[in-house]
């Protein structure tokens, strides 16, 4: 009886978190091929409780007006950085408005852009790239402000939809 052996799992998540950085590390066999050490895990008891950030003092004399606000933002991903599955729940006019921002991005000089050319997730991953750094202290407030906005507004909203309407022709 032959035995067989598995020398490459071909599914999306072994791709994007096992694939090479580099195309000429497929080419040595796998005993070559050097895996980066794994993060212990915690116990389950420690890994449910959460622990908070400590959020950094922003420095006395921030950005200066009127600079470039892009320049204060830490440097975009390497093009070879591997890729990770992101899988999340969003409001639909939400997902909508990601959607749609794409596709402005993409007819903006005037002519249509392909999907290759420009993807939904690079945009969501500009949005994201937006909103800086955990280590800046401005750009935590700057995001748990709206944060805080986006939650009122939504709770808002809900109350008032739950409010009764008055009948027509009573007023207050």
């Amino acid at each position: 009886m032959s035995r067989l052996e598995i020398k490459r799992l071909d599914s999306p998540l072994a791709r994007s978190t096992r694939g090479p950085a580099d195309p000429a590390d497929e080419e040595r066999p796998h005993e070559e091929q050097q895996e980066a050490p794994r993060p212990k895990r915690r116990p389950a008891e420690q890994r449910s409780k959460p622990r908070l950030a400590s959020v950094p003092q922003a420095p006395p004399d921030a950005t200066a007006a009127g600079s470039d606000p892009l320049e204060s933002l830490h440097d975009p991903p390497a093009l070879n950085e591997s890729l990770e599955l992101l899988s999340t729940r969003l409001p639909i006019s939400l997902r909508r408005s990601l959607s749609e921002f794409t596709g402005a991005l993409r007819t903006r000089d005037g002519q249509r852009v392909s999907q290759k050319s420009l993807p939904e997730q690079e945009v969501l991953a500009v949005l994201i790239w937006l909103a800086g750094s955990a280590q800046d202290a401005q750009a935590v407030a700057r995001l748990g402000a709206a944060l805080d906005g986006y939650r009122a507004r939504r709770y808002a909203a809900a109350a008032e939809a739950l409010r009764p309407s008055a009948p027509a022709g009573d007023s207050p």
